[in-house]
């Protein structure tokens, strides 16, 4: 009897390739839609989806590029992170909450390191099927959201419900720009425009004004980019970057003009803080202060939930001034991204900033992950323009 001939090599791709797809599928339709009513889920689910990929990773060794993935530390962007985290881990030296601020410090710092073998082991060219799974992670989450917003409306919302679903509509938001990417890319326009009209109306529903106001802003960064890459990139990052650098002179400046204003109570706080603060200006109070101050207490209702007055009052002038540097040359890497994707990296860049910026999210650990996973699905939809030679994750800068 003649013996079957097994290609092993095959085997072990077309495995690999089904692990792929399922954490894909785990990351951006399950994730986002069971994270409706359960914010925790997304730290079970994500390292159940990073576990699948990295496990596909030893069947696809052509593709484990893992020298060219850590190759990312020593750009220029790379730099920038590691001296925020070197920074950072200095300041748990005097941050008053130790041991709440080094596991969170290690989390943060973890998480997004997953991030570059992750988008290394994706293959170099995003299949069809893999790219959908994006509009359909965005289309049944938003669906989702109108459907139990409207089944909420007439029920006396716990505060815990409304703050769940507000938070994983910001992630339906987020996800928003690779999903239209993909559609995109495979040429169906009128798809990349149903999605943000089903996502818009989504975050209508449940009253996600924040993360609205950022979309509003991603899409005119959109918009220009498209006319122009290099030069809107140029300008929003240096606005950026200065509003990082400049935050305190908003409190010091407009504190006592609109101080006795409802709704600015939040400048007339910062202002007293900054005069408090003396050298703990340039050293900051430790990385977590502000996160574990609210928890604690001491900080009240009408402190500063934006990420400049994290970034600030927890790391000081030299938080400030990488943060800012870090923002500046992500819009850069973003811009020299293909013609095609450039502009919804750019998008998606301005919604994550000025989210911070409004408070919408700021250094919480869900949001963390979240960012974690939109990049992912930043690097799996460019990979799927064909254009290029090689449409992989960014790991240099700009000249």
């Amino acid at each position: 009897m003649a013996k079957l001939a097994i290609n092993t090599d095959q085997t072990s791709a077309n495995v690999a390739h089904l692990l792929v797809r399922l954490s894909l599928i785990l990351a951006f339709i399950i994730t986002p839609v069971v994270l409706l009513v359960s914010q925790r889920a997304i730290f079970v689910l994500s390292s159940v989806a990073l576990a699948l990929v990295l496990a596909a990773g030893p069947l696809l060794a052509e593709r484990m590029r893992m020298k060219a993935a850590f190759a990312f530390l020593i750009s220029p962007v790379g730099i920038v992170c590691m001296f925020l985290t070197v920074w950072a881990s200095t300041s748990l030296l005097w941050t008053p909450f130790p041991g709440e601020a080094t596991p969170r410090l290690l989390k943060i710092v973890s998480t997004f390191l997953c991030v570059l073998p992750v988008a290394h082991v994706l293959p170099a060219r995003s299949r069809a099927a893999n790219l959908y799974v994006l509009p359909i992670g965005v289309a049944v989450a938003s669906v989702g959201a109108s459907v139990l917003s409207a089944s909420l409306s007439t029920k006396m919302l716990d505060p815990a419900t409304m703050r769940t679903l507000l938070d994983a509509m910001t992630f339906v938001l987020l996800l928003l720009w690779p999903a239209v990417m993909a559609a995109f890319l495979r040429g169906r326009i009128k798809l990349a425009a149903s999605l943000a009209i089903i996502a818009v109306i989504a975050s209508l529903s449940v009253h996600s004004t924040s993360a609205l106001v950022a979309t509003a802003a991603a899409a005119l960064a959109f918009l220009l980019s498209r006319r122009d890459t290099l030069k809107t990139s140029l300008w929003i990052g240096r606005v950026g970057a200065a509003a990082f650098i400049l935050a305190p002179l908003a409190p010091l400046l407009i504190a006592p003009l609109v101080g006795a204003f409802n709704g600015f109570s939040w400048l007339k706080v910062w202002n007293g803080i900054i005069f408090t603060d003396g050298v703990r200006l340039l050293t900051g109070h430790g990385f977590n202060y502000v996160a574990s101050g609210y928890v604690h207490g001491y900080l009240g209702a009408e402190t500063p939930k934006s990420l400049l007055f994290e970034i600030w009052t927890d790391l000081g002038v030299l938080g400030a001034l990488s943060s800012a540097a870090l923002l500046f040359l992500a819009y850069r890497l973003a811009a020299v991204q293909t013609a095609n994707t450039a502009p919804y990296w750019i998008g998606a860049l301005t919604f994550v900033a000025t989210l911070g910026f409004l408070g919408g999210a700021t250094l919480q650990l869900w949001w963390i992950t979240a960012l974690a996973l939109g990049l992912v699905a930043l690097v799996l939809a460019t990979r799927g323009d064909f254009q290029t030679e090689r449409p992989t994750a960014p790991s240099q800068s700009a000249s």
